[in-house]
């Protein structure tokens, strides 16, 4: 039995899992190789895309698989719930704000990023990726996991543990890629169609967390962790707990995820302003010139230019 729960355990308390360590190095590796190299080809990279990228998917990602919420997933519910919620929600959006498939395509040479455009706009990826089909997964995804054995069969087997936490990650990532990228999302969702998108999406993922916290029977009987512990809330009100917890954590990440999306259709509107701004100015230049190299000769007398009265003299 685990010590109670505190702040400083929470801080503390470590465990290895290989599927997050794992992953969070490869995916470290992978971003600082195609940052080197789009470097290398003259690309400019904001340092806040690689912030996000690092603090709030890859350090949620290690915290969740191996800090405390997974030291703690099988002794109090609502961390089991927390690190659902983390994974799901947090962890994947830290991961689409620092951008890695427009990073990895300045990175890829024309073959490469042919390869990868190829790869993610197949018939099953458009499938899954397409504008509430990927929400209705990922709420999907948080309910099975909570309404059925796979929450209890988790807990005592690493390798059903570690199928869990990918399918929590991979659903959250279908949600958050094509509203944060580009060219992932069919021609007419545009940015005022992706606000709506993610306005929908931030009320759909508050359905898992309050069928949870209305749940009149306890969702994994099977974890003795939930119900044989000495210290902390009962195992009613500790579901219900875990159930407030993913409400918040997914209308938590819901604002700022509308507000990129908000931000990026800004830039867009001011990109398309700009460049209609400069086609217009080129035609006015073009215009300006034939004019300027017709007006000589509109200016000369007629009969200077008349066969007529050109070879006479006075």
């Amino acid at each position: 039995m685990l010590p109670p729960l505190t702040a400083q355990t929470l801080l503390t308390s470590w465990t290895f899992d290989p599927l997050g360590a794992g992953l969070a190095l490869a995916l470290t590796c992978l971003y600082a190789l195609c940052l080197v190299r789009a470097h290398r080809a003259g690309t400019k990279w904001h340092w806040a895309r690689c912030a996000m990228f690092l603090i709030l998917g890859i350090a949620t990602l290690v915290y969740a698989t191996c800090g405390g919420l997974a030291v703690y997933r099988s002794t109090l519910f609502w961390v089991a719930a927390t690190q659902a919620a983390v994974l799901s929600a947090v962890t994947a959006m830290g991961l689409a704000l620092g951008d890695p498939i427009a990073l990895a395509e300045k990175a890829l040479g024309d073959k490469g990023v042919r390869r990868l455009r190829r790869s993610l706009t197949g018939p099953l990826p458009r499938i899954l990726m397409f504008p509430l089909v990927s929400s209705l997964l990922a709420v999907g995804s948080l309910i099975v996991v909570f309404f059925t054995g796979y929450f209890t069969a988790s807990v005592s087997h690493l390798l059903i543990r570690e199928a869990l936490y990918l399918q929590l990650l991979v659903t959250g990532l279908f949600v958050v890629l094509p509203l944060l990228g580009e060219d992932l999302l069919p021609p007419w969702c545009t940015h005022p169609v992706r606000a709506l998108v993610a306005f929908v999406d931030g009320l759909l993922d508050a359905i898992p967390g309050i069928l949870v916290m209305t749940a009149p029977t306890l969702l994994a009987p099977g974890v003795t962790g939930f119900t044989e512990r000495t210290w902390g809330p009962g195992a009613a009100l500790d579901q219900k707990l875990g159930g407030a917890a993913m409400i918040a954590i997914a209308e938590i990440v819901g604002l700022p995820l509308l507000t990129a999306v908000f931000i990026a259709w800004v830039r867009a509107d001011d990109a398309d302003a700009r460049q209609t701004d400069a086609f217009l100015d080129a035609r006015a230049a073009e215009v300006a010139e034939s004019v300027q190299s017709v007006a000589p000769v509109l200016e000369r007398p007629w009969w200077e230019t008349d066969p007529r009265f050109s070879n006479r003299r006075p």
